[in-house]
């Protein structure tokens, strides 16, 4: 996952997250190579072909129904290219089926997850009503700090750097 940042004003903030088109594709392939096997194991064991048992065969139905599950999640929007713009009073998402704008009063929770051991990444998380974002940072803890003191101030919640001592009573 390539991510790419870039500030256009004191004030305002985009971010963008690019998502691998081979990402989809797999999972979409994988989910229905399983479907198909699991059903034609599941159709032959109802028509009486071969040796089959009903534990395995239900087994197969159930692996069947996760294949489906991952055709189907292929084409949520986790799995496509998104641009976050945070402005002055309220944040925008811009997905493959659209944009939809926040304002910050509408978030009703805000994390900032960061490994303990210094690993390169961090995330962000929002959650406004019933749908959640997730942002990752790779290589970018900076402007993830940036972009969530950004958030904190606009919330009105309090934001506490991380200091060398904190991270040394962790260990």
């Amino acid at each position: 996952m390539n991510v790419k940042q870039k500030e256009k004003s004191s004030k305002m903030i985009n971010y963008h997250i690019r998502k691998k088109k081979r990402t989809r594709y797999t999972f979409r392939l994988v989910g229905l190579a399983i479907t198909i096997i699991c059903v034609s194991q599941v159709v032959a064991f109802f028509m009486g072909y071969g040796r089959s048992h009903k534990i395995g065969t239900f087994f197969a139905f159930v692996f069947g129904l996760y294949g489906i599950y991952l055709f189907i999640s292929s084409f949520k929007g986790r799995f496509y290219n998104t641009d976050y713009e945070f402005k002055e009073e309220e944040f925008t998402v811009r997905t493959h089926r659209g944009e939809k704008t926040y304002p910050y009063s509408d978030i009703t929770d805000l994390n900032m997850i960061i490994p303990q051991n210094e690993l390169i990444y961090s995330i962000i998380q929002i959650v406004v009503g019933k749908e959640q974002f997730l942002m990752p940072f790779t290589l970018k803890k900076d402007v993830a700090s940036q972009i969530y003191e950004l958030l904190c101030e606009k919330t009105g919640r309090t934001y506490n750097k991380p200091t060398e001592d904190a991270k040394e009573g962790d260990n």
